[in-house]
């Protein structure tokens, strides 16, 4: 397909078990005839579940929404560890004795890793070292040290066990972003003194897109092929990716914010100028909400123009607080302006 699709926002994919991030995503962009596509925070082959795919000129956000949390479903076994924290790798670590550590046991220490953390990431990762892709040289059998990184388990719930040759835990964890769950899960096997692997993952959830509204790359090519069978045009096939839910406006993605500005500052700031505007602006978003809005320098803000016609409020793009006085507050256009 022709690259036709121009509107900028986001996809949910539920990307399936065995396939790689990047051909997912490039294999989306193909269906929709995205110009580009981008993604805020990839799968291994083996895991499984929600991957925001950021459609055009929704990519320059990816950064921001990288950031945000993520929740997912875990399958893990106790009596071993391998190099890759998971099923991938070879095993380096086994418990040769029984395992004798009861239910309640195994819950607390689970429990143990809620709130803010530190963890070593696993050498099987796109992490760089001086300029070196960690999983490069984990393949060529070279380890180094990891510094430990700062992160939360927010959330972790509905952990079961189930007892037959090997203990096998499930449970559902909310984390920050950058977590590593392989190496969570290989923590908890350390704190337990017996090793674990981990055996599944599923993303589940980032911030508040859930897998039930993702799509899967054969359930999207199935609607595009009934589209092209019964030739309809390109405009209503389009039009079908929007009404199936699958696709998301960058507008209703983003969460700050929103100011009105009028035409005359829209275009100074499209053109780059520094705009002022005065607090009693942002304090009609505090009447709004109920609660009182401090505005900073660094803070962004979604920009809206009256349409003279319709009087609805369109967008325009995001601005950026550039400097904070008594009386003015300065806004510049961000990454992101229509």
């Amino acid at each position: 397909m022709k690259n036709n699709f121009e509107k900028d926002g986001i996809v949910l994919l539920n990307k399936v078990k065995g396939v790689s991030s990047f051909g997912a995503i490039n294999h989306l962009k193909r269906i929709v005839g995205a110009r580009k596509v981008g993604h805020t925070g990839t799968l291994d082959p083996m895991a499984e579940g929600v991957i925001m795919v950021l459609i055009n000129n929704a990519t320059k956000f990816s950064d921001d929404l990288m950031k945000r949390d993520k929740e997912y479903y875990v399958e893990m076994e106790l009596g071993y560890e391998t190099d890759s924290y998971d099923l991938e790798g070879t095993i380096v670590k086994e418990f040769t004795g029984k395992i004798e550590i009861d239910d309640e046991k195994i819950k607390e220490v689970i429990n143990s890793f809620l709130g803010k953390i530190e963890q070593i990431p696993p050498m099987y990762s796109a992490i760089k070292i001086d300029g070196k892709k960690l999983y490069d040289l984990a393949r060529k059998g070279i380890e180094l040290e990891r510094k430990p990184r700062k992160v939360e388990v927010k959330k972790l719930r509905e952990i079961k066990i189930l007892r037959n040759e090997k203990i096998k835990i499930s449970f559902f964890v909310e984390v920050s972003s950058g977590t590593y769950i392989r190496s969570l899960v290989r923590d908890i096997g350390e704190k337990l003194g017996v090793f674990a692997t981990m055996t599944r993952l599923v993303r589940t959830k980032i911030d508040q897109f859930v897998i039930e509204d993702a799509v899967t790359i054969d359930e999207l090519e199935q609607k595009f092929l009934k589209f092209d069978k019964n030739k309809e045009k390109e405009l209503e096939k389009l039009e079908k990716l929007e009404n199936l839910g699958y696709f998301a406006e960058i507008e209703y993605v983003l969460e700050y914010l929103g100011i009105n500005v009028s035409d005359e500052k829209y275009k100074k700031l499209k053109n780059g100028m520094t705009v002022l505007t005065s607090h009693k602006k942002f304090e009609n978003i505090s009447k709004k909400f109920g609660t009182k809005i401090v505005v900073l320098a660094g803070q962004k803000y979604k920009v809206y123009v009256r349409d003279r016609r319709t009087q609805e409020r369109v967008f325009r793009g995001v601005v950026k607080v550039v400097r904070v006085t008594e009386d003015r507050i300065y806004l510049k256009r961000d990454k992101y302006f229509l």
